[in-house]
This record gives structure tokens, sequence and C-alpha cells, in this order.
């Protein structure tokens, strides 16, 4: 938040451009990083990331403190951190499911039809996981399964770039 601050007062001796370098190479670049870290966190946590992301957007778009930041945020194509947070995890889940992950990743992911022969309408499917506390519910695999099982199944079919591009469309117009 301090790199926010000190950028926000010289922001006027840049051009958007320059400036959108700026703040993604020393502020936004730190949030992505680790976003698959940061997925399982808190609520409050995510609370405070959403309020740096803002503020960043705010000073990128010169957006008033008052103002709703979200037409702001899909103004300049920037996902909202709750919304990020689900991409990442569901381009992980897309390439588990296409082989091109690690092998330990890949195995985790095992579909009802396998555990089970019935022949059900969500066979499918990715089997989820119970867990009856918060803090299980909040790991990469439950949600990733769960993210993934809501997904449109033209969706899933689609090569790399294409869901890619078709998520991050899908994301932006919740």
């Amino acid at each position: 938040m301090a790199k926010l601050c000190q950028i926000n007062r010289v922001k006027d001796s840049f051009d958007r451009d320059s400036l959108r370098l700026i703040i993604n190479a020393l502020v936004m670049s730190k949030l992505y990083y680790c976003s698959t870290v940061w997925s399982n966190t808190s609520a409050t946590n995510i609370k405070k990331l959403r309020a740096v992301q803002n503020f960043a957007c705010r000073i990128l778009t010169n957006t008033g403190r008052y103002d709703h930041v979200t037409p702001s945020l899909r103004a300049i194509r920037w996902l909202p951190v709750e919304e990020h947070l689900k991409f990442r995890e569901t381009l992980i889940t897309h390439k588990c499911m296409k082989g091109l992950a690690p092998p330990y990743l890949s195995k985790l992911f095992i579909k009802r039809i396998e555990i089970h022969d019935l022949n059900t309408r969500n066979n499918k499917a990715l089997h989820i996981p119970q867990h009856k506390t918060v803090s299980g519910q909040r790991t990469f695999y439950y949600r990733a399964v769960k993210f993934w099982n809501d997904l449109d199944e033209d969706l899933k079919k689609l090569p790399w770039k294409s869901f890619e591009t078709e998520l991050k469309k899908m994301l932006n117009n919740n």
C-alpha cells in the first residue's frame, strides 16, 4: 500500500501507459504472483487485497474515492480479486484435466464415473471431496473442483488459449 501511495503522489508526472506499467510491475505483480496461495485465505484478507487492487485502479483511471470502482476495473480489463482467484485456479484445473500439469496435481482430480459405474447425468463431473469444516472447503482441490463442475461443458472442451480467453470474458461479465 505504501508503494501505491508514493505512485499516487507522482501520478501526474506519467502518461497512462507508463503509470499502468509501473503499477503492474510494483504492485499487481505481487498480488498475482501468489494468487493460488492467497485464494485459500480468509474473507478478511481477500478484502485487504481487494482494497489494494481498487486503490491501484483508482490511481490508474483517476477515479474518485467514493465512485464505484467496478466499471473502472472493466475499463482497464482487470478482474476483481475474487474473480481473478477463480480464474487462476480454473486455469490450473484445465491444465490438469488436459494433462498439461505435473502428474502429482493431475492425479488429484477424479471423475465421478471412475468412482462408481452408475450412469447419472453428472458422471462426467469431478468428484467433490467431503469437507465439514470451512478450512477444508477453502483448500485448492475443493474450490477447483467446485469451479470446474460449475463451468459450461462447451467451455471445458476448448483448447488452452481459447479456454483462457473465454473464461476471462465469462468472469468479467459477472
